[in-house]
């Protein structure tokens, strides 16, 4: 569904003229309409996944702000005749996309697979973001990257320390199952010894 979308905004060689001023903020606009289009997706897909409240949480901001540089960008873009980059021009389309990967996992290891792909797509977003900051010419193209970066990154500082700590409650939460279960094997292995003793 997504990418039906964003190959219906492919722009003509017409619609992408631009001026050599304003090409950093035009490729930036053009490159993060379907970055946000695609989180949004995710997110939509995690709602009903998510197994943690503060994440849960976490997911409606980034789809809240999402949606509101969504628009903002869209109607920059529109306002000058141009539309979004298809990524069906992408060379490496042909490679399992994160909304695919996440849509196969349920339970308890969706946090941790969402935190990890949410990490990773923040990345790429304060980069498309960063390049706006250091090079555009357009004052307000800017500043809605600059608000992107700083959300991204404040969000990425909490999804890595989430991670770090569920990771490790998950594997102590492994490990104590399996000694449980070790326990549990040698104490049938001894009452059975001993019903065989008696015998």
């Amino acid at each position: 569904m997504v990418i039906a979308v964003l190959a219906a905004g492919c722009a003509s060689p017409a619609a992408n003229q631009s001026t050599a001023s304003d090409q950093t903020d035009v490729w930036f606009a053009q490159h993060m309409v379907p970055h946000l289009l695609q989180t949004t997706a995710i997110v939509d897909l995690a709602h009903d996944r998510i197994t943690r409240p503060e994440l849960a949480r976490l997911a409606h901001s980034i789809d809240r702000q999402g949606q509101a540089h969504l628009a903002q960008l869209q109607e920059w873009l529109a306002s000058r005749g141009l539309a979004p980059y298809d990524p069906q021009q992408d060379p490496n389309r042909g490679k399992e996309t994160d909304l695919e990967r996440l849509a196969r996992i349920r339970g308890a290891r969706f946090d941790l697979e969402f935190l990890t792909v949410m990490t990773a797509r923040h990345r790429a977003g304060s980069k498309l973001a960063a390049t706006e900051v250091r090079e555009g010419s357009v004052p307000e193209v800017r500043e809605l990257a600059q608000q992107l970066l700083a959300e991204r990154q404040d969000q990425i500082g909490k999804m890595q320390a989430w991670r770090r700590a569920w990771s490790r409650a998950d594997a102590n939460h492994s490990t104590a199952r399996a000694s449980a279960g070790t326990a549990d094997r040698r104490w049938q292995h001894f009452a059975a010894r001993r019903g065989a003793r008696r015998a």
